[in-house]
């Protein structure tokens, strides 16, 4: 059997998997039946009703020379206003080679870039396990998803382990990159090595001469306007990653956009960010904040900001969650290989184009492989005539994402060869 990229792309976009409620399992069934077609073993693993992960395997000649290759995406979107769009969201329509609609970006087409990168290792001699992933609930925090694959066992191939155990040690293409920036005539394709640990923390503020919901005071109002401007004014420590070193050489002399010179800056420093004031009454207000920590400063680093905070203010503070920031090597084999497919797919020599690796602010299933001990990239790869890193952005979430389908075959092309190159067995 063989798939049109594009086709297929335009039936999972017009599968309105929208989180929630997901119903991520009629994609799912579309994605089985032609694995059934290609006789590639899989398995579908429910998570909740309609909702589920399906894993299919293809199996290293021998004994594995390498940990596992792992194929990740997922195929929940969010929601989408219908009368923002030029056309329906999840109707897939084409005008001049673009095709519109929710999850073009974020991330069918890598769903689809996978696939076609998977089937193309059917019958030949490998030298490592490869993993075809797509998973649930990936936009509401992956609970019906990745962290429900890792957490549960599975039977591949008569042995039973967690899903953790599976993926141990693994490298894993997943989403986050990609998307190119031209800076001096150059094709930069951005590839994420690497996310801050995202996360959120309340502070109460209590007032203290407050006696009763009829004799308020406004001392602890005041104290949490004071809070809110001792946060904004407070510059937290950081340091230069692995990654930004690499990025800031490839970049060196480029004049960058606002939205790069933004990102940059992001990424070498940690955040504590209010994002809510908010309250009853007078006599207790709560200070909502967005938390983004580079890898290496984690829960405790966090703890002793706000225990000085709590201090000053006179207030206490929950962290209502915190993810694990992690950085993947940005000078490794796997990003040449990707570098090398892109290269050779684009025609162009490293003066030309290059993958420059770098750390997303943002949060995607990537940080839940940490413990596993895997290395993660993300790189759906697309054409600079078709979008660039700063348009990409505005797409994920927003109006009118899209891609052209040149991208699409681009994408597939490039993982294609890169996925043979990591994973066929060499003769």
């Amino acid at each position: 059997m063989k798939t049109d990229p594009v086709e297929l792309l335009k039936d999972l976009v017009r599968t309105d998997t929208t989180n929630p409620p997901g119903n991520e399992a009629i994609l799912m069934e579309k994605l089985e039946e032609i694995f059934r077609q290609e006789g590639i073993p899989y398995l579908h693993q429910q998570t909740a009703p309609g909702r589920g992960n399906l894993l299919a395997w293809l199996r290293s000649e021998g004994k594995p020379q390498l940990p596992a290759l792992v194929l990740l995406s997922h195929m929940d979107v969010v929601a989408a206003q219908a009368e923002q769009w030029q056309f329906p969201p999840f109707a897939a329509q084409e005008d001049q080679g673009y095709i519109y609609g929710r999850g073009t970006v974020d991330t069918k087409q890598l769903t689809v870039m996978e696939l076609e990168a998977f089937l193309n290792l059917k019958g030949k001699p490998l030298c490592r396990d490869v993993y075809f992933l797509a998973t649930s609930d990936e936009e509401s925090g992956s609970t019906y998803g990745l962290k429900w694959f890792l957490e549960h066992t599975i039977t591949v191939d008569e042995k039973t382990c967690t899903g953790e155990q599976l993926l141990q040690n693994s490298d894993v293409i997943s989403e986050g990159g990609g998307f190119p920036i031209l800076a001096n005539g150059k094709e930069l394709y951005l590839c994420e090595t690497g996310q801050k640990g995202c996360g959120s923390v309340t502070f109460t503020v209590k007032a203290r001469k407050a006696k009763g919901p009829f004799f308020g005071s406004g001392d602890g109002m005041a104290r949490a306007m004071a809070l809110a401007q001792d946060i904004g004014s407070r510059k937290l420590e950081g340091r230069e990653l692995e990654t930004v070193a690499c990025f800031r050489e490839a970049l060196a002399g480029s004049t960058l956009s606002p939205m790069m010179e933004k990102i940059l800056q992001a990424m070498q420093g940690n955040t504590l960010t209010v994002t809510l004031v908010s309250g009853k009454s007078v006599n207790e207000v709560c200070v909502t904040c967005d938390v983004r920590l580079l890898p290496g400063f984690g829960r405790e680093y966090l703890t002793g900001i706000l225990e000085d905070l709590a201090r000053k203010w006179d207030c206490t503070y929950e962290i209502t969650s915190l993810g694990q920031g992690y950085e993947s090597s940005p000078q490794g084999d796997f990003l040449k290989i990707l570098e090398q497919a892109t290269l050779e797919q684009r025609g162009k020599t490293r003066q030309e184009a290059q993958v420059v690796p770098f750390v997303s602010m943002g949060s995607s299933d990537g940080h839940l492989l940490v413990d596993c001990g895997a290395h993660v990239y993300g790189y759906s790869p697309v054409l600079p005539r078709d979008m660039t890193f700063d348009t990409a952005v505005s797409m994920v979430h927003g109006v009118n994402e899209r891609i052209h389908r040149d991208s699409v075959l681009f994408g597939c092309r490039v993982l294609t060869q890169a996925v043979e190159k990591a994973a066929k067995k060499e003769a």
